[in-house]
């Protein structure tokens, strides 16, 4: 008999055809296509005793794990000759009588149709990174069982408050981003008329929420960043890992591109084009952290010849219709390298220099708020921290003066209203000239 290697969730996301799941006998996910295109996993049952496919529910409604534990207990309960799918009809059933608050939409309900009805009208349209998904995660690591299942008009700003307040005073930004969801998607229920008008519990800017947190806020909002005279031996130490490690060419490309770090790892093989005998990482906007709404061009970085060369070295992959050029490729499925991975290539890089010098790569500005030592520096500290500290330098660095427009424009930062009215292309010529001198200055102690 062949055995089937049991499926993970990483795998489980990837699954674009029906694929048994391993683990218990019988157990399937089914991927059916619905009409708008969108692909639907159904966990099914298939008990061949007794020739009968029972339905165990929709992923991720019901998560990997529930679906494994649900099956081993059916299976029991079939050999015993019980129906579990009748016997669950019955157990709503009844539930649904003796309690009127399932009638009444939990927060957690809440925020799925809030993000639903957001979808259809063409937010968060970045295929590689949904709201849904995103949400899954907080849930699943935030937020406690009396938040989720609660009926939203019962919610109190205390809930919030016992739940989030020491994230909120020891984690950058996983609170607030939270927070500002469930406040926009309580607000909608209201104007929804989904549920009564109520104060919103969590209003945190002049709402009870912002009496109960903490005052006292995790230090270093900014991404640890390196010195700027650091940067070349970081590079030369970097490139070594390179033709070894996709994850090592990603943070190389990125800090070359002053890239944030979605916009690296997420990078494809045709966002790379030739324009005019010239080469740009073209990202659309939807994928950009200013939308389009704000600005009408997609993003352009030109490619200085380090980065080209990067580029040309790197092998071409192309994966179930993926063509990510720094791919992640594990157990039959092709994604970007998370963040984690970024990080834990830096954590390396970091205790092997530290062997060396006793420091190792840190941001001597920052340190950590529970141990009080340096932090370890980032993709997005580097990559733009220490690129914008180098630009406004002209002369510390012995480069050509760069404007402080030209230095935003080639962050992409765009959030004025009047260059958001006005501007219809980047000064690309300009931006080349900097992402040369950039590529020249980071390659400067890099011996091949």
């Amino acid at each position: 008999m062949r055995l089937v290697e049991r499926m993970t969730e990483k795998r489980l996301r990837a699954l674009t055809k029906t694929t048994a799941c391993g683990g218990v006998p019988g157990l399937i996910v089914r991927v059916v296509k619905l009409k708008d295109g969108s692909l639907a996993k159904y966990f099914v049952l298939r008990e061949t005793t007794i020739n009968r496919i029972f339905t165990l529910g929709r992923y991720p409604q019901i998560s990997l794990a529930e679906a494994f534990k649900k099956a081993t207990e059916w299976k029991v309960k079939i050999q015993q000759g019980i129906d579990p799918s009748e016997e669950e009809k019955a157990l709503k059933a009844s539930l649904r009588k003796e309690s009127v608050r399932d009638d009444r939409l939990t927060f957690e309900q809440l925020i799925y149709r809030w993000i639903e009805f957001n979808e259809a009208r063409g937010r968060w349209n970045n295929p590689s990174k949904p709201k849904r998904e995103i949400w899954e995660g907080f849930f699943r690591n935030h937020i406690p069982n009396s938040i989720r299942e609660c009926p939203v008009e019962e919610l109190k700003a205390e809930h919030f408050a016992a739940a989030l307040s020491e994230k909120w005073r020891t984690m950058i930004d996983t609170p607030e981003r939270i927070l500002s969801d469930a406040r926009q998607a309580i607000d909608w229920a209201i104007r929804s008329e989904l549920i009564p008008p109520m104060l919103n519990p969590a209003q945190v800017k002049d709402g009870k929420l912002g009496d109960l947190l903490p005052l006292v806020r995790a230090e270093g909002g900014h991404e640890p960043a390196l010195p700027p005279k650091q940067m070349p031996l970081f590079f030369a130490e970097l490139m070594k890992l390179v033709p070894v490690s996709q994850t090592a060419r990603c943070l190389a490309f990125a800090i070359l591109t002053a890239a944030r770090n979605s916009t690296a790892r997420e990078a494809t093989w045709d966002e790379i084009k030739e324009i005019e005998g010239l080469w740009f990482h073209v990202i659309p906007r939807a994928r950009m952290k200013v939308k389009g709404e704000k600005i009408p061009f997609d993003r352009k970085t030109p490619l200085s010849p380090q980065a080209l060369d990067l580029l040309n070295m790197a092998p071409r992959i192309n994966f179930d219709k993926q063509s990510f050029i720094f791919p992640n490729i594990n157990k039959g499925s092709c994604s970007p390298f998370s963040r984690d991975s970024v990080r834990a290539l830096i954590k390396r890089m970091h205790d092997k220099q530290k062997k060396i010098d006793g420091i190792g790569w840190i941001d001597p500005d920052q340190t950590h708020p529970k141990t009080g030592l340096p932090r370890i520096v980032t993709l997005h500290g580097c990559a733009r921290a220490t690129f914008n500290t180098w630009a406004k330098d002209a002369k510390g660095y012995g480069h050509k003066t760069f404007s402080r427009d030209l230095r935003e424009s080639c962050l992409d930062h765009r959030n004025e209203s009047y260059q958001c009215a006005y501007d219809r292309e980047q000064a690309l010529g300009d931006m080349r000239e900097v992402f040369d001198a950039w590529g020249r200055f980071c390659f400067s102690q890099y011996c091949p």
